[in-house]
């Protein structure tokens, strides 16, 4: 509700707890980012943490009425900032995909810039709640924990690309191997490519949508 935020002291809303919460993701990110290449259990504990904390800081703005517009925007950097940064990281393990690693970046936060800026001219309040003539696209925004399982098989994806280039490291045995192929096989690159599908389809109409706009 406006009504319950627009009065606070901005020094009020860097303080609430979703946002505290956001910024130790961004801690954890990083501290993951700068020991990807050295040390892959501290790599892939912070990262699944940062990540595993994006669902509490919604759960936390909603149970203590913190809701902010720097929470909403905070969030969406630190995804999509993680997000890229870890696909840098893979780009250089697997050196033969990082065309393929750029594209994704790309394409995300193209999509996301697409679908917030032409969110904002419609006088939606958030690009969540905005109706879209893709069934596909409400699907993946309100059905519930549609959203979650596409954000979780997505990232669980690029942890397990990691994992498999550090599987030695890992100490994993043949056993453990082939789970993880498993996972990437037929659980997280199905969900990560629908998600790219997800990211594409803002695009294909919002390119449309907004010169409608500034025509009216």
């Amino acid at each position: 509700d406006r009504s319950t935020w627009v009065v606070r002291k901005p020094s009020d809303i860097f303080l609430f707890v979703p946002n505290l919460i956001g910024y130790t993701r961004i801690v954890l990110a990083l501290l993951a980012f700068y020991f990807a290449l050295s040390n892959p259990w501290v790599t892939a504990f912070f990262y699944s943490i940062s990540y595993l904390l994006d669902a509490a800081d919604g759960i936390a703005a909603r149970k203590l009425n913190q809701t902010s517009n720097f929470g909403g925007v905070l969030d969406m950097v630190t995804d999509r900032f993680s997000t890229a940064g870890f696909l840098i990281i893979l780009s250089h393990l697997y050196p033969q995909y990082n065309y393929l690693f750029i594209l994704v970046v790309i394409l995300d936060f193209t999509s996301h810039w697409f679908q917030m800026y032409s969110t904002l001219l419609t006088g939606e309040k958030h690009h969540k709640r905005a109706k879209s003539k893709y069934a596909l696209l409400n699907f993946y925004y309100t059905f519930p924990y549609a959203l979650f399982v596409f954000v979780l098989g997505s990232e669980m994806f690029l942890i397990n690309l990691y994992i498999k280039r550090y599987e030695k490291e890992f100490g994993l045995t043949e056993s453990l191997i082939r789970i993880n192929n498993s996972l990437i096989c037929f659980f997280s690159l199905p969900i990560f490519l629908g998600k790219q599908l997800m990211s594409i389809i803002p695009v294909s109409y919002t390119h449309l949508t907004l010169p409608t706009i500034y025509s009216v």
